[in-house]
């Protein structure tokens, strides 16, 4: 393993969700779904978003969604009298918070465009910045004659066509060693991306640009790589097609020019990183400009132009210089574990 792959399992530490939030996470969504199963006309239920894709990182949620039957609902959606989706959701809101408010006296519930939103206001034990994850329901409604769900849109009173569970079964579905390293290059650009004030790409499209470009194995350093080289030629082309082939192409958060000058500029840092990949400053120098958030530059050397003057000329000392990756000395890492696989397994 070269020396940018190391790095990249040591930011997979720093974002990776503990155990006892993916569990604390799973189990208020299961709680969610169990309050409903008396809603008229369920049919079935899914898991999605981060926790059912496997890409989650710390900060994570859990997304889910009952999918009704049109049938029992006739004056439901396009399919049906064209009914918007908002009485169903408030009398699911009503069923769902009377089921669960004795198990958990503080919940607060709120509709969004999309979803009904838990939150639970019970953070876990885990010290500083604890977290409390929420969950994200959708009520969704079969299609007559096509293929997905009619999922709610508050803002226009409407319903529109997505294919959540075949998201979900894109992401999972084997080669177990291809959805791994899928997922955790997914999670490495969503802590990319989440690094700058303005995102400016949703956690799906970075899901569905990795599904288009990633179809072999590779090192994860490799996948980082190409996958922001990828989309930056793709997304200067035209916004990244939904996956499933369902919904409309998936819009970005920011104008197309500054969201293409973000790839372009990770894209050339990551190819320089794996250029010098047997350079451990190097690469250091190279993913603090990507990753500036999870790794620090080598103190002492303004570029890596500078750092690699010095170490040609054999004056330069990694410990005393006081080279750091995300805090860690760099004498210090030298035997990098697997972080953050429970999720992905």
């Amino acid at each position: 393993m070269g020396y940018t792959s190391k790095l990249l399992d040591d930011i997979r530490a720093q974002i990776a969700p503990t155990d006892q939030t993916l569990q604390a996470a799973r189990n208020r969504r299961d709680d969610v779904l169990a309050a409903l199963n008396n809603l008229d006309g369920r049919l079935r239920d899914y898991v999605s978003g981060s926790i059912g894709h496997r890409t989650a990182n710390r900060d994570t949620d859990a997304d889910c969604g009952v999918v009704l039957d049109r049938r029992v609902h006739p004056a439901l959606g396009p399919d049906g009298d064209g009914v918007g989706p908002g009485d169903i959701m408030e009398r699911a809101r009503n069923i769902a918070r009377e089921a669960l408010k004795g198990k958990y006296p503080d919940l607060a519930t709120r509709l969004t465009k999309r979803a009904i939103t838990f939150e639970f206001s019970e953070p876990l034990d885990l010290g500083d910045d604890a977290p409390d994850p929420s969950v994200d329901l959708i009520v969704a409604l079969t299609r007559k004659d096509a293929d997905g769900l009619w999922i709610p849109n508050r803002n226009t009173d409407e319903w529109d066509a997505s294919h959540p569970e075949q998201h979900t079964k894109l992401l999972t579905d084997p080669p177990d060693d291809l959805r791994r390293l899928r997922a955790r290059t997914i999670r490495l650009v969503k802590a990319w991306n989440q690094q700058y004030t303005d995102p400016a790409l949703a956690s799906f499209n970075i899901e569905a640009l990795a599904l288009e470009v990633m179809t072999e194995t590779m090192s994860l350093g490799e996948a980082v790589t190409l996958w922001f080289a990828y989309s930056a030629r793709e997304l200067k082309k035209a916004d990244t097609k939904d996956p499933a082939g369902v919904s409309p192409p998936i819009k970005l958060l920011l104008n197309r020019d500054t969201v293409v000058a973000r790839l372009e500029t990770a894209a050339k840092h990551m190819r320089q990183a794996l250029d010098h990949d047997d350079n451990e400053d190097a690469v250091m120098e190279e993913l603090a400009t990507v990753f500036y958030k999870y790794v620090q530059k080598p103190q002492g050397a303004s570029s890596k132009a500078a750092l690699a003057a010095s170490l040609r000329k054999g004056n330069l000392d990694l410990n005393r210089a006081g080279v750091y990756v995300a805090g860690t000395a760099i004498s210090q890492l030298r035997s990098v574990r697997s972080y953050g696989d429970a999720q992905d397994r």
